[in-house]
């Protein structure tokens, strides 16, 4: 039966608004995951401890949802907040009133540490980064150690400067953090082979990463990622949990804005809330 050209006008009209509300929702409603991750010899005083996610903001670029991210913060209510990057997008400046609100604003909801992505790193040789960062009580932990203490509990959270492998060489201190649960904040998950290496006597338990972004566009299914600016095709830490042989794991956070690429497809805007156990 032949379909009268109003009809069709009317089911491409249909089509095309179907198609836009996806890509509008798959762009801008935040998915929260939660993840259940095991640590052995976790103390007792840490058990449960709640770690929120954040990656690849790019703010300016999404500065419109940096409400509703904060609103979903302060009702999640998380122990620890780790930024691992591109927080602020290389277009912008570092006194971005944005993005020093959203800083201020995790600092207010409790302890927030943070390390440089690629986008970030061009702004620190000057440290201008870091005394930002500083200056709205978020602690930077590139090459370095802090510990947060719950009750008699402790945990070592390190971070790595951008493209940077991991050595516990890096880490002056590292030694007296040997019999506690270690966190690593590092950018680029496809280093995770130096982050999980066994040439380093004292690896981190848990590492968070970000950078590529999910991929771009999802694979329905696969659990895979198409693109990334680097390491380009077909990523292999896109989204989630992962774990090595000798017991490192790494959470990839698919991040919460986009950069080069301005759409996502079938790869809402990830923030993972951690649960150790």
């Amino acid at each position: 039966m032949k379909i009268p050209w109003n009809s069709k006008s009317i089911v491409l009209i249909s089509i095309a608004a179907i198609i836009a509300i996806y890509v509008f929702l798959q762009n801008n409603r935040i998915e929260v995951q939660h993840l259940d991750v095991e640590i052995n010899h976790l103390p007792e005083g840490l058990e449960g401890l709640k770690i929120a996610h954040l990656s690849d903001v790019h703010i300016p670029k999404n500065a419109s949802s940096i409400e509703k991210l904060v609103n979903i913060l302060r009702k999640e209510d998380p122990d620890i907040i780790v930024l691992t990057g591109d927080i602020l997008d290389g277009s912008a400046s570092i006194d971005n009133p944005d993005f020093n609100e959203l800083c201020k604003s995790l600092a207010g909801i409790t302890d927030t540490y943070a390390v440089t992505g690629n986008h970030e790193a061009r702004k620190n040789s000057t440290g201008e980064w870091a005394e930002a960062l500083d200056k709205n009580s978020v602690k930077v932990v590139e090459n370095k150690i802090e510990i947060y203490r719950k009750g008699n509990s402790k945990l070592a959270i390190m971070g790595l400067k951008d493209n940077c492998g991991y050595s516990y060489q890096y880490f002056d201190n590292i030694e007296t953090v040997k019999a506690i649960p270690r966190i690593l904040l590092a950018h680029r998950p496809e280093l995770f082979h130096t982050y999980c290496s066994g040439s380093n006597k004292i690896r981190p338990d848990l590492v968070f990463s970000g950078h590529v972004h999910g991929g771009q566009f999802r694979i329905p299914f696969l659990n895979k990622g198409v693109l990334s600016p680097n390491p380009g095709f077909f990523p292999e830490y896109t989204s989630g949990l992962y774990a090595s042989g000798n017991g490192v794991q790494m959470i990839v956070s698919r991040g919460l804005g986009n950069s080069i690429i301005p759409v996502r497809i079938n790869n809402r805007p990830h923030l993972p809330i951690i649960h150790l156990k």
